[in-house]
């Protein structure tokens, strides 16, 4: 039985404070987004890591992970990354963004990040439940025809259409639930689908759910960060 965990977003002190109210031992499935505009997202990537050496954890690849690596590997790709909160990601490093912007790409790698990103999975599935972190496309049955790029960023031609979906039930984050016209620490459920990003980085909550059970975990977030979401 797997406890799957929303958007962090470089919120370390909320994340801590999850962990430590979940069931020990329990398999943990990170939906993604571990990066990008709260404060410490190198401390989150290093806390995750060490997390997965005491505990079972999966780790799914988030549309941030995916501009980070863009950022880091073609010059072009790093405004994008920056506008949706890169900055604060390298400032997690030390790093000041024009800086770093300037520098060819071997001398812009981030310690930790390539390690972690070899590790993420773009999709989980267990007896319970998919999990993945944008959504998918609900026409297409099966998960290994999935398209990457679906999975990383679709929205609403998702979530909006949750009744096509026979499947598994699927838990998602991406889209914070509060854009979605939903109350403070409110989940999305519509169907076989339910969305857990709750919007931490944004003054909302972190959130846990078992996917079994739906019992629910969340912590405050204390701190509220980058306005836009992408």
């Amino acid at each position: 039985m797997a406890i799957a965990i929303g958007d962090i977003h470089g919120c370390l002190e909320p994340l801590r404070a999850l962990i430590a109210d979940l069931p020990p031992g329990r398999e943990l499935v990170f939906l993604g987004d571990y990066v990008d505009r709260g404060p410490q997202s190198a401390q989150v990537l290093d806390y995750l890591q060490a997390l997965a050496e005491e505990r079972p954890c999966v780790f799914l690849e988030g549309n941030h992970e995916a501009m980070m690596a863009e950022a880091i590997e073609r010059t072009e790709a790093i405004s994008l990354w920056l506008i949706n909160g890169g900055g604060a990601t390298l400032a997690s490093y030390n790093e000041e963004s024009y800086a770093w912007a300037r520098r060819p790409p071997e001398e812009r790698r981030l310690p930790g990040f390539e390690r972690f990103r070899r590790g993420l999975r773009l999709w989980y599935e267990d007896a319970h439940a998919i999990y993945v972190h944008a959504g998918i496309d609900v026409d297409i049955d099966r998960m290994e025809a999935q398209e990457p790029k679906v999975l990383l960023w679709i929205r609403e031609r998702f979530f909006r259409n949750a009744e096509r979906w026979h499947g598994k039930p699927i838990i998602f984050g991406h889209t914070p639930t509060q854009t979605m016209g939903l109350a403070y620490g409110e989940l999305f459920c519509s169907h076989k689908v339910t969305g857990i990003d709750t919007g931490c980085v944004y003054g909302g909550v972190l959130t846990a759910l078992d996917a079994e059970t739906t019992d629910l975990w969340q912590v405050p977030a204390g701190f509220v960060g980058h306005a836009n979401y992408r």
